[in-house]
């Protein structure tokens, strides 16, 4: 039982380390790309532009509020309604709301297995999570959660 335990606790923080490099490393090659580059489809690119700005800024005012009662769930030892907020949020449009999932799954696994068992929850479950985030993003991660060899 405690291998298991112990494997999937480094499952799930490899698991959020590698999904943490692969946006590090996307930022930066688009970052590296001229702005039309960055474009695509027809119209006007300053209009698209500022659209799509706009959008983001409201998306990180409605963030703010949800990862806050996110937070204050997760203190309070609500990890299955924090969780279900969390899905409640997510969108493959938002880095933002990704962000505050790979959070929520980091400091969820840091609890200990009787603050899990507490709440009702398991590694098993936080790992399933932390998978259909990934799948939800399109990250396709091969050898996560397959199980303990």
């Amino acid at each position: 039982m405690f291998v298991q335990q112990d494997w999937l606790m480094r499952q799930i923080e490899m698991m959020v380390s590698t999904i943490l490099r692969l946006l590090s490393l996307e930022a930066s090659r688009d970052s590296a790309l001229p702005e039309e580059s960055r474009q695509s489809g027809p119209g006007d690119r300053k209009s698209d532009s500022k659209d799509r700005q706009r959008d983001s800024e409201d998306r990180q005012r409605d963030s703010g509020r949800w990862e806050e009662e996110l937070d204050r769930l997760l203190r309070q030892g609500q990890l299955g309604r924090a969780e279900d907020l969390l899905f409640e949020h997510l969108d493959p449009e938002d880095r933002g709301a990704l962000s505050a999932a790979l959070d929520f799954y980091r400091r969820a696994n840091a609890l200990t297995d009787a603050e899990l068992e507490a709440q009702n929850f398991t590694r098993e479950e936080l790992l399933e999570g932390l998978t259909e985030v990934a799948k939800r993003y399109g990250l396709c991660l091969p050898g996560f959660g397959d199980g303990p060899i």
